[in-house]
């Protein structure tokens, strides 16, 4: 789910002086490709300007920071087919307005809709959106196909402008950030395994925390890939390579994370048992250096394969089924991560060094482009629809200034607004501030200017300010004021037409504040305060879907996993934004606890997801599974969803009463005649199992300190 309207996961987290240096450039970029949308124009002689400009600015606020050609040719794509529809909707219905107006805003609704749930770089449905709704005239015949296709080209031309200007000017290397990220998730990894092997770390109670670092590394990596692996140029040609390095990624993950959380610390001394177990950890450590080298850039140097593990079968056999199934899970352990890690190195030595043709030995599917059943995405194209028939409305029985531009504005700004970071009093400030130095400029600086580098000068400084100082679609709202001063080839100045053109843009404003309060709230601490439920009650699938069997089934887990990273996404994106003064009863770090403490337990139940694909029909598994009833972790899920705090701390006691006696039912169950009929493999999955059931449980004792931390009636009062 993209907050915001843009997507933040395009690189590494930068050094500050970096980060300035990036902020420099950024600015520097988009506040030329609105200066030359503006002057290449006015110079050709071409008529409405603004409009290029105004889609250098859609794209810079809404679009990620990489830029290519063949991201621009998608969203001329994009500008072409608003066109189409729009002009065939002109077409087909020219003299009955009311149809084409029912029509257009059904089609601009879904567009929003996809707009949302798009989990890539979505500019190319804001675009056609734009277009769709800014070729209609307002109802004027006479010349509305020329007006729609001058609109048209000028949008395309804004595209193009941006497109050359942001592709060649410092252009972003997504391929180096992506590959940034990957040897970082890979370091991650490399030191969780070199903690696991030391002797010191496995004393005492686990620490969530090497487990958190995991996951993270993992889901930046993730994220990143999804937005860019569809245009980003030196990703999209190495896509199968790209696509081998996630899978790798999260099965490493999943192999070492369930390895934190063993709930029996009494492991035996793995050495006596498997003979070759210090060259097969030395062998691994030099497989995490190789990789890391390779996707810096280094070149590696062959390391040779180790030979199989050389288990004691005498000593093995003369230990316990407990003693047993941690030294087979250990083993499997060891020999999942050399196939990982080869397949990795083979996917990251191509990308770096460009081997030629790339056979990936697995096929995965990767996150899905679209997350359909989001109910954000929903209602912002549901809020799209009703905000447009309301200014529709204004429009027919109070023609505002602009016209029919009311309408565009009021419509196209609600995916800006609709659960973003941009809130009712930001909107005034950023509209005051924009005035506040363009009628100035319109009173004192225009008038006075001669030469077009004047222009150019001023145009550059106001865009780049915007951009600068503003991040994302909170700039547009202070750009809007550099639209007012009607800029052309030749001004007419008028005091009251600027003033009339600020009134429009103040109704906008207002419009957009009842948008965002009509029909839904966008109020982030309600909206925040309702997500608990929603994770929770999806959780609660999920322990049951993670055990899943059937193809069915398992679709629909993976779908909720989908469900539950957007909704962890919308957790880190609203939780900052609440003001603690006026919810002085949950400080931004108690939300932020909570916040991560869901994010935790999602990323285990995504890896208890993986790993059950991979172990298959356990029969052991299995058995353990008909034995219980009802799993601890749905009833722990549930209460945490109810929101009863007696019933969350009544259910949670009756949890610790149970966990209390889980190794004496283990030993019983451990403990039959008949044990002697699983294999070696079935024991090791055994005790993953176990270890994940563990890792789960320890996530929601966390979610349940961080939920009773909040008091969650305030975050639910009603609060302009």
């Amino acid at each position: 789910m993209r907050e915001g309207g843009a997507t933040t996961a395009e690189a590494d987290i930068p050094a500050p002086n970096t980060q300035t240096r990036d902020r420099n450039r950024y600015a520097i970029k988009t506040a030329l490709s609105l200066t030359l949308a503006y002057l290449l124009p006015m110079a050709l002689g071409w008529p409405q300007p603004q409009t290029a400009a105004t889609t250098v600015m859609l794209i810079a606020a809404t679009g990620t920071a990489s830029e290519s050609l063949q991201k621009g040719v998608l969203r001329l794509i994009g500008t072409l087919s608003g066109a189409i529809i729009g002009l065939s909707l002109i077409a087909l219905f020219p003299q009955d307005r009311l149809i084409y107006l029912m029509t257009v805003s059904l089609v601009v609704a879904f567009i929003f809709y996809l707009y949302n749930a798009y989990q890539g770089d979505s500019t190319v449905f804001m675009l056609t959106a734009v277009v769709t709704l800014m070729v209609f005239n307002g109802g004027n015949a006479e010349g509305a196909f020329i007006y729609g296709v001058d609109r048209a080209y000028m949008t395309a031309f804004g595209v193009l402008i941006y497109t050359i200007i942001a592709s060649t000017l410092w252009p972003v290397r997504v391929a180096d950030n992506t590959r940034s990220l990957a040897g970082a998730a890979v370091g991650t990894l490399a030191q969780a395994f070199k903690d696991l092997c030391s002797a010191g770390n496995r004393q005492g109670q686990s620490d969530s925390s090497p487990a958190e670092g995991l996951l993270h590394a993992q889901e930046a990596f993730q994220a990143h890939l999804a937005a860019v692996r569809q245009d980003a140029e030196g990703v999209k040609a190495y896509l199968a390579e790209w696509s081998t390095v996630s899978h790798c990624l999260e099965q490493l993950t999943g192999i070492l994370v369930p390895s934190r959380h063993a709930e029996i610390r009494h492991e035996p001394e793995f050495r006596r048992f498997i003979g070759n177990y210090d060259a097969a950890l030395e062998h691994l450590k030099l497989s995490f250096q190789q990789v890391e080298m390779a996707f810096r850039g280094e070149q590696t140097t062959e390391i040779a394969t180790p030979p199989p593990l050389e288990y004691s079968r005498e000593l093995i056999a003369n230990q316990g089924h407990r003693a047993i199934a941690q030294i087979a899970a250990r083993g499997q352990l060891l020999e999942n991560l050399q196939i990982s890690l080869k397949q990795l190195l083979l996917a990251a030595e191509s990308i770096a060094f460009d081997r030629g043709k790339f056979d990936p030995d697995v096929q995965p599917t990767g996150k899905p482009n679209f997350l359909w059943l989001d109910r954000e995405s929903l209602k912002t194209g549901i809020r799209a629809l009703v905000t447009f028939w309301i200014a529709t409305g204004i429009w027919i029985f109070y023609n505002p200034p602009g016209g029919f531009m009311f309408v565009t504005l009021c419509t196209i700004l609600i995916p800006l607004v609709s659960f973003t970071p941009v809130t009712p009093k930001l909107l005034f400030i950023l509209l005051n501030l924009g005035f506040l130095f363009a009628i100035p400029a319109y009173v004192f600086l225009l008038p006075a200017m001669s030469h077009w580098l004047q222009l150019a000068l001023f145009l550059f400084s106001y865009a780049f300010i915007g951009f600068y100082v503003f991040k994302g679609p909170v700039s547009i709202f202070f750009l809007l004021g550099l639209f007012t001063l009607g800029i052309q080839n030749t001004m007419q100045y008028n005091f009251a037409v600027i003033l009339s053109i600020v009134l429009m843009f103040y109704l906008v404003c207002a419009l957009l504040i009842i948008s965002v309060n009509f029909p839904f709230t966008s109020n982030r601490a309600r909206l925040y305060a309702g997500l608990p439920r929603r994770f929770f009650r999806n959780c609660q699938h999920l322990v049951h879907g993670v055990d899943a069997r059937s193809g069915l089934q398992r679709r629909l887990a993976a779908a909720r996993l989908n469900i539950g990273e957007a909704l962890i996404g919308k957790m880190h994106a609203w939780g900052p934004t609440i003001d603690s003064t006026t919810y002085d009863h949950n400080e931004a770090q108690v939300i932020t606890a909570f916040s991560t403490a869901c994010d935790i337990l999602q990323g285990q139940l995504r890896v208890a997801a993986a790993r059950n694909l991979a172990a298959g029909d356990n029969r052991l598994i299995n058995r353990a599974r008909r034995r219980a009833e009802k799993t601890l972790q749905w009833g722990l899920c549930s209460a945490l969803a109810a929101g009863d705090r007696a019933q969350i701390e009544k259910q949670f006691e009756q949890a610790r009463t149970e966990v209390e006696g889980v190794e004496k039912r283990l030993d019983l169950f451990l403990r039959g005649k008949d044990m002697e009929q699983y294999s070696q493999q079935e024991l090791a999955d055994f005790y993953v199992f176990l270890n994940m059931r563990v890792a789960i449980y320890a996530s929601l004792v966390a979610c349940q300190d961080a939920y009773c931390a909040l008091d969650w009636n305030q975050l639910r009062q009603h609060q302009y």
